[in-house]
């Protein structure tokens, strides 16, 4: 959601967002694009967050690799995951072993 100042206070949705440009969808569903070095310079106000997303990463871990060393991996991707608490939930976090 956006206020557009320059319209009395109009509020839009974020339809697509471009390297150069940005698309908003205004109420009687008009499309405005805004270039973004303009939006850049405005306030912008963010009422509606996305929702929760998850993703998984797999990767394969050589068989002569050390019990050692793969815990090692295993604690730096924790500490890793704790050090962006406002990203990642650590509740969430699920490592599975094959």
């Amino acid at each position: 959601m956006y206020t557009d100042t320059l319209n009395g206070s109009l509020q839009m949705v974020v339809e697509e967002m471009n390297i150069l440009t940005t698309v908003f969808l205004r109420y009687d569903n008009e499309k405005i694009f805004y270039p973004n070095t303009v939006l850049a310079t405005k306030p912008i106000s963010n009422f509606y967050r996305s929702p929760e997303m998850s993703d998984s990463v797999e990767f394969a871990v050589d068989i002569s690799t050390s019990i050692e060393t793969i815990g090692a991996l295993k604690a730096r991707i924790k500490t890793y995951v704790k050090s962006f608490t406002d990203v990642f939930y650590l509740s969430y976090c699920h490592f599975i072993y094959k």
